[in-house]
Order: structure tokens, then C-alpha cells, then sequence
């Protein structure tokens, strides 16, 4: 249940918006099953780190290997190149089982979009399987000091849970993949596993009056006690909870203490044991017990099949595919467990299984390395392709700008002491360039062109227009602080023009967040600053421009100059309306739509060079990109006004 709860939250994710803590389940039940193994190897003085990992290498590996060959054989023939590299450096990391710290590092805003890495679930892998190297030793340590394992086991839990409150605020992406903030779920199974050895006989008499208490509730007193009744009790709560978990958690703020319900609702469900009435009735199904059977190679093949759907389709799957991608799913874990998984996982021969797959996995791991290293392996493709993908690879550094540490998030106290273009040549005016990363983008063109007559200093927030009072929530709680700041910032260094720009067009939430510039456009000019440029917004593309003209290039052999940009009548209408704004507001507009753009689409290179790309993603501009749209309008008057 837990797997189909991942499946269909990653197909139809809004229709299931919490089926992700199936994950939490899958830590819950390992942390319980393996804990009770090595809590009963430990007493009966059986307990053997070689036999621990061997048995370990033999569950984990064989599908794991198998899935990730699949992947780099895919990869091989439908990924480009950024996109192979990228699967290669996944792949090492997943035969690693350090896929959550690789994740971890990679995140932030210019970072790919999850559903381009096909790899991307096996963080949860990496993060039982670390659990696993640090537990037995420790165990092992603490039962030869003769210390109380389930002490233990709270103790090290407690902290977890405390570091995870502490980060899911101020640190959301190492909250859900760094260990750490994890292992508690592990070790609530663990705590169960020792309690379901030990506490049985103790916990008897309480077990016995909750039955009585339970039967005067239920049927007041009137029938002879049940035994299983507190089980019934156990396993009705646990999956009730459960299906509350399911149903309202937010992926925003988790795990947090939102992780609890999917965890307590398992730690009830184990508890509750074989008597419990929906575990024997339900989860004791055969169907469903044979789904459990696979369920681990379902998790590993369910994410790749829709990732490279969706790759492969170059768009969203339909509904229908996204629904037949399930029984694939199915058909592929059964294949797995059937002709790889068993007959490695048992049978005889099990240490020269066990030395094969280490060795195999490592073979697999460097090869994936490799893949990571060679850059997707880009010399196996034309001149140009070339060209176009290490454009591409080198993504937003292909603007130096964004190195100039200029970009403070938001939500959070700003610091741009380290922003390299602060304006210090006081013989100079200024312009300020304010807005996103589209602002810091456009920047690298101004900087080119006009440095010699002006200061040029920017103001970068990533996913944050220059734009006051809103209706948008998440633009209010995220920017409004840094929107504060800079303009305090503003009034002090009284630039000679300000310059807002932002991904009107390209960002969903930003939509309409255009037509509260007049807020702004106020605040401006209460402070004295009268000159003020709004810049329209760029085309932003289905994908990365490089590999649109990559594919447009295998088809025909030539870089279309102009492409249709994603929703362009959108876009159009969006510029024109910013553009009768703007002369409402009485403030200067540049139109990149008007410079880039006509009614057969919208440039993708300067003078139909591949090196010139406008953008290196779908809406980025490239510091090439930046130059040659700046040069455009660089002549305009605006630019020599004397005004005070």
C-alpha cells in the first residue's frame, strides 16, 4: 500500500498529494524488520556483521543493478548530452547509496527539474542503506556495554526528530535529505522491534484492561472480552491515520512534524499484529501480499518509467499513459524478482553472490562516473551539437553574472556585501538593476555597454519581482523583505535610473504580478527617483533552447533562426499590456518581444551562430544573449537624459 501510495502520488499528484509518505511507511517497516533481526542474532549470540551485509548485498543489490543499467542504456540512446552526465553522475551516486547527499548538493534555483532525473527516488535508498552501516556497528557497541538498546534507540531518535524540527523551517532541503533528520523513522520501527521482543510479558496486564475498557466502549460491557480487541483498535487507528496522512500532508514543510502521522500510523499497524482486524483482512490479502513481495522493485522501476516518459514524449504523459505506466511497473518487478532477484538473493553459493554483486555494482558505479566525468560522452555527436550542449551543460555560468554574488534569497535577512557591482566610481551615475534572476541576467549587457558611463548595480532575488502588495501569498511572505530592503538601499544610493525586470511571462505565480509595478513605480518616485525603465519579459521556451535546436538540428540538418516560444500569445498579450501600463505609469518600456520577436517566432542565436544561443534553458538569457539584446535599445535617448 505504501508503494501504490508513491505510485499514484507521482503520476497523478493531484489527486493524491500526499501519497510521497509512503516513503516514511517504507522507513517505518524496515527499521522494525531488520532491527528485530539483529535485536535477536545479538541475544542468541549469533549476530554476524559478514552474514549482515551479505544478506543486505544479496536484498538490495540485484534489482538496483538492474535498474540502473536500464537507465544508462536509455540514456545512451533518447538523453542529450548535459542530460547523460547528468544520469551518469546519478548513477554512481545511486551504486554509492549517497543519492540523497548528491540531491542535497544539487538543489537550489537554476537546479534541473525533478521530473528530468530518472534517478531521483533512490535518496530514500541512500538514506536507509546509511542508516544500516552506522546501526549494527553502534548496537553491537552498546549491547558489549551492556547498555539498554531501547535506551539507545530513543536517545539517538530523540535528537533526530529535534534536528529535524529545527531545520524544516530555516532549512528545508537538508531537513528531508540529510540522514540525520531521518533516522528517527527507523528507529520508531527499531523501538518497536525491541518492545515486541521484551515488553510482551510486561505489557500484558495493560493490554488485558485496554481489551476491557475497549469492550465497554464498544459493546458496554455486555459481551465476553475479545483478546484481539485492542488489536482491532491498533490497526483500525493506524490506517486511518494513514489515510489522513495520505490525503492532506504537503510536500511544503515536510518532513517536519507533519513526518509523525505516516510514522505513528505504521508503528499502529505493526503494533497491532496479525490479529488486528484490517491486517488480517486486508493486509493479509493474498493479492496485496503478493504486491508486497514486489514492492521493492516496484519502487525502483516506477520512477524511471515515468520519468523517461515524460523524456522520451518530450511533455507531460496523458492520463491514459501515465495509467499504463502502472501495470509496466508491474510486469518489470515481477520479471526482476523472478529471474534476477531470487535466484541471487537464495539459494547456494551465497558468498560468491554476494563478492559478484559488490563487484558488479562498483563496475557500475564507474561507469556512471565516467558517463559524469566525460560530460555525457558529447564527443560521439556533430560539431554543432557539440557547440549547442556545452552551452547547455555550462547553464547559468555561461552568464558571469550570476557569480557575482549578487542574488540574496528571500525570506531570509539580506547580504549583498559580496555583490561585485555595487556602484563605487562616485564620479559616475548609477543605474540599478533590481528584480530576479532575469534581472541578473539582463545585467551582463548592460554592464557590457554602458560601464563606462555608468555604475552598474544589482539587486537580485531569486523568484522575486520588484513588485509591492500583491495578492500572492508566496510572493508577499518570500520577497516583501528583501523588496523592503532594496528600496531603502535605493533611496540611499540614489542611482540616476532604476531598471525593473523579471520572468513576467515565464514564472506561473508571476502572472498579473505586473500590474502591481504602480506600487512600486510610487515608492520610486517618493524617494526621488524619477527615471525609471521597466523591461518587458523574454521568451521563455517548452525547454532548454539548446536542445530544441539540438532536435530541430537532427531533423533537418539546420538551427532554425526563430522558433515559436512556449504560450506566445500569452506572452505577446503580456508585453502589450505591460507595454500600455507603462506609458499609464509614465515610465520608460523596453520590449525584448519587439527586439526578438515577430509573427514568425522569436530569435534563437545572434546572426545564426550556435555559440550566440539567446538562452541557455528556457527563458535564461546567456551573457551572449544579454549583450546582443542590450545593444539593441542601448542607443535610446532614455539612456543620455540629463533630468535631475
Amino acid at each position: 500500500m505504501a508503494v501504490f501510495a508513491v505510485f499514484l502520488f507521482h503520476a497523478f499528484p493531484k489527486y493524491l498529494r500526499g501519497g510521497f509518505v509512503g516513503v516514511d511507511v517504507f522507513f517505518v517497516i524496515s527499521g522494525f524488520l531488520i532491527s528485530s533481526i539483529i535485536f535477536s542474532q545479538l541475544e542468541n549470540g549469533s549476530f554476524s556483521f559478514w552474514n549482515f551485509y551479505s544478506r543486505r548485498i544479496r536484498r538490495i543489490y540485484p534489482v538496483l543493478i538492474a535498474v540502473l543499467i536500464a537507465s544508462l542504456v536509455f540514456g545512451w540512446f533518447f538523453l542529450l548530452a548535459d542530460e547523460f552526465m547528468q544520469l551518469g553522475k546519478h548513477v554512481a551516486a545511486g551504486a554509492g547509496f549517497v543519492s540523497n547527499f548528491v540531491l542535497w548538493f544539487e538543489s537550489g534555483y537554476f537546479d534541473n527539474a525533478a521530473n528530468t532525473k530518472p534517478l531521483l527516488h533512490l535518496w530514500s535508498l541512500g538514506i536507509e542503506e546509511q542508516f544500516y552501516i552506522v546501526w549494527p556497528f553502534l548496537l553491537w557497541l552498546a549491547w558489549k556495554k551492556r547498555f539498554n538498546l531501547f535506551t539507545v534507540s530513543f536517545l539517538i531518535a530523540l535528537v533526530s526528530f529535534i534536528l529535524n524540527l529545527h531545520w524544516y523551517k530555516s532549512k528545508p532541503v537538508v531537513d528531508f535529505f540529510s540522514p540525520q533528520t531521518r533516522f528517527w523513522e527507523l528507529l520508531c520501527g527499531a523501538m518497536l522491534a525491541w518492545a515486541n521482543l521484551h515488553f510482551r510479558e510486561t505489557l500484558l496486564p495493560l493490554k488485558e484492561r485496554l481489551n476491557v475498557f475497549f469492550q465497554r466502549i464498544v459493546f458496554f460491557g455486555t459481551e465476553k472480552p475479545d483478546s484481539a480487541l485492542l488489536s482491532h483498535v491498533l490497526s483500525f487507528l493506524g490506517m486511518l491515520f494513514l489515510v489522513v496522512a495520505v490525503l492532506v500532508t504537503k510536500e511544503k514543510g515536510f518532513p517536519g512534524k507533519w513526518a509523525l502521522l505516516p510514522v505513528f500510523a505504521t508503528v499502529l499497524l505493526i503494533a497491532a499484529g496479525s490479529n488486528g482486524w484490517f491486517n488480517r483482512k486486508v493486509l493479509s490479502n493474498r493479492v496485496l501480499v503478493w504486491f508486497g513481495m514486489i514492492s521493492y522493485p516496484l519502487y525502483l522501476w516506477h520512477w524511471p518509467v515515468l520519468c523517461f516518459a515524460r523524456i522520451f514524449l518530450g511533455r507531460e504523459p496523458s492520463y491514459l499513459m501515465r495509467a499504463v505506466a502502472f501495470p509496466v511497473c508491474i510486469i518489470l518487478a515481477w520479471l526482476t524478482t523472478k529471474l534476477i532477484e531470487n535466484p541471487l538473493r537464495f539459494g547456494k553459493y551465497g558468498t560468491f553472490k554476494t563478492i559478484g554483486l559488490f563487484v558488479a555494482m562498483t563496475c557500475v558505479g564507474l561507469i556512471g562516473f565516467t558517463v559524469y566525468k566525460k560530460e555525457g560522452m558529447c564527443k560521439r555527436y556533430s560539431t554543432v551539437v557539440q557547440t549547442l550542449l556545452k552551452i547547455q551543460t555550462k547553464g547559468y555560468k555561461t552568464n558571469e553574472v550570476y557569480l557575482y554574488g549578487c542574488n540574496q534569497a528571500g525570506s531570509q535577512k539580506p547580504d549583498y556585501r559580496t555583490c561585485t557591482l555595487q556602484g563605487k566610481h562616485a564620479e559616475k551615475p548609477t543605474i540599478a538593476i533590481w528584480g530576479d534572476s532575469h534581472a541578473s541576467a539582463i545585467t551582463y549587457g548592460f554592464r557590457e555597454h554602458f560601464r563606462n558611463q555608468y555604475n552598474i548595480w544589482l539587486r537580485e532575488t531569486p523568484t522575486c519581482p520588484p513588485v509591492f502588495g500583491t495578492e500572492n501569498k508566496e510572493i508577499r511572505l518570500t520577497c516583501q523583505n528583501n523588496n523592503d530592503f532594496i528600496i531603502h538601499e535605493i533611496e540611499i544610493n540614489k542611482p540616476k535610473i532604476v531598471v525593473l525586470h523579471a520572468a513576467w511571462h515565464a514564472r506561473q505565480i508571476y502572472r498579473d504580478s505586473y500590474k502591481n509595478l504602480d506600487n512600486t513605480i510610487t515608492k520610486l518616485r517618493k524617494i526621488g527617483i524619477n527615471n525609471i525603465l521597466v523591461i518587458g519579459p523574454v521568451p521563455s521556451w517548452d525547454k532548454k533552447l539548446p536542445s530544441l535546436l539540438i532536435s530541430e538540428f537532427e531533423k533537418t540538418q539546420k538551427i532554425p533562426a526563430r522558433l515559436i516560444p512556449r504560450d506566445y500569445s500569452t506572452y505577446q498579450k503580456i508585453d502589450k499590456e505591460m507595454a500600455k501600463l507603462s506609458h499609464q505609469w509614465n515610465v520608460k518600456y523596453m520590449s525584448p518581444a519587439h527586439f526578438l520577436c515577430n509573427d514568425k517566432g522569436c530569435l534563437t542565436m545572434e546572426d545564426e551562430i550556435p555559440d550566440k544561443v539567446i538562452t541557455y534553458d528556457n527563458d535564461h538569457l546567456t551573457g551572449q544573449g544579454s549583450k546582443y539584446l542590450v545593444s539593441l535599445f542601448k542607443d535610446d535617448p532614455f539612456f543620455g537624459i540629463n533630468k535631475p
